[in-house]
């Protein structure tokens, strides 16, 4: 019953956090079609058609392989979640909602709607905020699990 909860907590989650950073797009592209902010921090609409940092762009290539890495994503959580909680539930509906809302920019605007600038850093929006800080998060849990793994061994052992 606990694996169900999970799941629901992912899809929910998942679903609010991609709704939010979808009404985010919408209020930029509305609000702002020129750039307001200063050399620190801005907001700048723009359109990427390639993948992370803009990469290999004009490429209809970049939705297929979004679509695989968020179906391999979705087939590891599948086999984990026998030993998910409720952090690292979290973490993936971070990466799944803006994987998803990334995705689904692509499909039906041909492009991610990116629009935080800060800095001479590249243009990114909420969604890829999600996939970064759930991705550092997952690691971190999975290292500290390993950890922890080990340590039971370690004492089954003596």
């Amino acid at each position: 019953m606990l694996k169900n909860k999970m799941v629901k907590l992912i899809a929910i989650l998942g679903i609010v956090l991609g709704v939010i950073d979808q009404i985010s797009k919408w209020i930029v592209k509305i609000k702002y079609k020129t750039p307001i902010g200063n050399d620190i921090f801005s907001i700048t609409l723009v359109q990427n058609t390639g993948i992370a940092f803009g990469w290999n762009p004009n490429n209809t290539k970049n939705i297929v392989l979004t679509l695989i890495v968020l179906l391999v994503f979705i087939h590891f959580i599948r086999n984990q979640k026998e030993r998910m909680n409720i952090p690292t539930a979290i973490t993936i509906a971070l990466i799944l909602a803006g994987g998803c809302s990334n995705l689904l920019d692509r499909i039906v605007r041909g492009g991610v709607i990116d629009f935080i600038q800060i800095s001479n850093f590249p243009i990114f929006n909420i969604a890829d905020c999600y996939i970064v800080i759930g991705w550092i998060l997952l690691i971190v849990f999975f290292i500290k699990n390993n950890k922890e793994m080990v340590g039971e061994k370690d004492c089954e052992k003596q």
